[in-house]
């Protein structure tokens, strides 16, 4: 087993016994429930106090919670007035949370494009799809030498994927690479030298696994209503 394998295994075996949370709190994991509604900032999210409640407001929305997408072609108050794209941070679908995408990350801007939290803890991961322009060398061979003869560079625009991380305390945000993880883990001097001694080639897929252990190592609890704290205690 290679040696950076078994670190991860040691560290993820090595999880610290937490204080068992307040009787009003709830640890955040995948099961966890946000309050429906929208939320103007992470700071009401991190509350689990919604800024508008949906059913304060008349909104159309399509999302689908299999694909972590949603898009709402307008969110209003009951009187009509819309809602600032500028003050809507997110909104919770079915106790699911969504940021809103900023307009350079989406094609139609007509809409609110929102990303589902995939990951929900400490650090939060989500990703979307974006449209990029690149440009890319195309040559024309001499059919009777196979030797090229003319280059030149032509614009073409892809679809690829992108994968960020936000740290739900400090705000952080920024795309999963290695820097960037690095930059949010001080807390925790284990996870910090194992991020820090991957090599530069470290994959999206081991840094993602490096996000859920340290999670898992440093948890983080969410208030709850009364009546569902006391559901939890059952």
């Amino acid at each position: 087993m290679p040696a950076l394998q078994r670190l991860l295994i040691g560290l993820l075996l090595a999880l610290p016994i937490w204080a068992s949370a307040q009787a009003d709190s709830a640890q955040l994991k995948a099961a966890f429930r946000f309050q429906d509604g929208v939320y103007l900032s992470i700071e009401a999210l991190r509350n689990n106090q919604p800024d508008y409640r949906w059913k304060d407001l008349s909104a159309k929305l399509a999302a689908n919670a299999e694909s972590y997408r949603a898009q709402a072609e307008y969110i209003r108050s009951k009187d009509g007035v819309e809602l600032p794209r500028a003050r809507i941070w997110g909104m919770v679908l079915d106790g699911l949370p969504y940021i809103l995408l900023p307009n350079e990350a989406v094609k139609d801007t007509s809409v609110l494009h929102f990303a589902g939290l995939r990951v929900r803890g400490r650090i939060c991961y989500y990703e979307f799809e974006r449209e990029v322009e690149r440009l890319v060398e195309i040559k024309a061979y001499n059919p009777l030498t196979g030797r090229p003869f003319r280059r030149g560079n032509i614009s073409k625009r892809e679809i690829i994927n992108e994968a960020r991380i936000l740290h739900l305390l400090t705000e952080q945000h920024g795309p999963l690479d290695q820097p960037t993880l690095i930059s949010m883990i001080g807390d925790d001097t284990k996870m910090y030298r194992t991020v820090d001694e991957l090599p530069a080639t470290a994959s999206t897929d081991m840094l993602y696994k490096c996000v859920l252990i340290y999670d898992d190592r440093n948890p983080i609890y969410i208030p709850v209503p009364k009546k569902e704290a006391t559901k939890s205690k059952k």
